[in-house]
């Protein structure tokens, strides 16, 4: 059994099964991709939890037997150790780009550009640093910059050509901004001439508003202006809301202002499309089979058992009920496993039933949580949020139900599934 998952290793279908009804926004997107001409930023604007990510590597799993496209994952929040974003992009197209044509068969004849473009790649992230752009280059650099030449140049340039901290003489930075502004020219020439057969780039840029504040923004500006070659499209993922906060706080702008500002960046946008209710119950049936097999969660019931507990998780699911989205579905697993792991084997399979409503109303609804952990409701329901909770145990806990009071039922084993639940608190919990 595993506690955790990580949440970038997403439900990656091998047969194109795009969960919440999103196969024809795929396509389209692919269609885009294949017929325009020229490269621009798309951004895909979605809020926290709505399946981005997953979406993303589903797209990109299916764009790569595409001939012609060359799609590269990109995660912000991954990288942003680094300092330097330009070569942390750089380089990872250069890395990748190498993988493509090597994997294709074609990488003897794409071998001198691609050589290249890792040779420009370095040093134009050599003539930003010495312009004081860059000051950190200690990041993954897919083999394109050795840590002695990191050590060298932190040594000669930086003391001695670094803006934020020493005055230049003014023809020396003239100097560093020609070679820069001429190095920028070369690296988008070199990045376009690896397209012997009109190849795209399609770089995707995932997990943006959660990275930190100054890199989210850098990554964004060297996007806008050092990475506009014909053939490379970028693709950024967001929650526009959110990035546009965190422009704010960079800059101290006003909200409008940083939307204005974000939008200068898009060339178009789109909205990751949201299911019907149709498609979503198919879609969380699917997610109930893959979180149980990702978290390696075995409960040995029969089919019937099994079907009703994946009816009882899509209802809880459903915008009827706890309206969950898929990060929040994944946290309640993480829980569930947990409270596993802390029972013997037959105790966790006789409190599974219990432990699934438990965590998962703990993750979307802490103030209901706090009243059902007693194990006690009301049959009178409640308000008109919560009263479809006296219908939920009604139907599912039928046969454990104790009635205390004229109104009140009592229902032990999910008593004990919240006592294990309540141990525990996941670090996202106050987010």
């Amino acid at each position: 059994m595993k506690l955790a998952i990580d949440h970038h290793v997403t439900r990656v279908n091998q047969e194109s099964d795009y969960i919440f009804g999103r196969r024809e926004f795929a396509q389209n997107l692919k269609n885009i991709f294949t017929n325009t001409t020229g490269g621009f930023v798309l951004a895909i604007d979605a809020t926290w939890g709505e399946g981005k990510t997953s979406f993303i590597h589903q797209l990109i799993h299916d764009l790569k037997d595409t001939e012609g496209l060359i799609p590269i994952y990109y995660d912000a929040f991954s990288n942003d150790f680094s300092s330097d974003t330009f070569l942390s992009i750089g380089a990872t197209i250069a890395h990748e780009v190498e993988l493509h044509f090597d994997k294709i068969g074609k990488q003897s004849r794409t071998k001198t550009q691609i050589d290249h473009l890792k040779s420009v790649t370095k040093s134009t992230a050599l003539e930003l640093v010495k312009l004081g752009t860059n000051l950190g280059l200690k990041s993954l650099t897919a083999g394109l910059i050795q840590s002695s030449d990191l050590e060298k140049i932190a040594s000669n340039a930086f003391t001695s050509a670094t803006f934020g901290t020493l005055a230049l003489d003014l023809n020396e930075k003239y100097k560093a901004y020609e070679n820069a502004r001429s190095n920028i020219n070369s690296y988008i020439k070199t990045l376009e001439s690896i397209s012997n057969n009109n190849e795209k780039v399609i770089f995707f840029i995932d997990e943006l508003d959660r990275c930190r504040p100054n890199f989210a923004v850098e990554v964004l500006e060297k996007v806008k202006h050092l990475f506009p070659a014909k053939n490379v499209i970028f693709v950024i993922s967001y929650n526009k809301s959110q990035l546009s906060k965190i422009i704010s706080n960079v800059y101290g702008a006003s909200p409008d202002d940083s939307l204005k500002y974000l939008e200068k960046f898009i060339h178009i946008e789109a909205n990751l499309p949201i299911a019907d209710s149709e498609q979503a119950t198919n879609s969380y049936g699917k997610l109930f089979d893959s979180f149980m097999g990702e978290f390696e969660i075995v409960v040995n019931y029969d089919e019937i058992k099994l079907h009703q507990l994946k009816e009882m998780f899509i209802l809880l699911c459903s915008s009827n009920s706890l309206k969950m989205n898929s990060r929040e579905i994944e946290r309640a697993f993480s829980y569930i496993s947990f409270c596993f792991a802390a029972l013997s084997q037959d105790k966790g399979v006789e409190l599974f039933e219990y432990f699934l409503p438990a965590a998962m109303i703990k993750v979307k609804n802490r103030s209901l949580f706090e009243q059902l952990k007693s194990g006690k409701f009301n049959s009178f329901g409640g308000d008109n949020n919560t009263k479809w909770m006296y219908e939920f145990f009604k139907k599912y806990y039928y046969h454990t139900l104790k009635l205390e009071a004229s109104n009140i039922y009592y229902v032990k084993g999910f008593k004990e599934a919240c006592d294990i639940v309540s141990m525990f608190k996941l670090p996202t919990d106050d987010e």
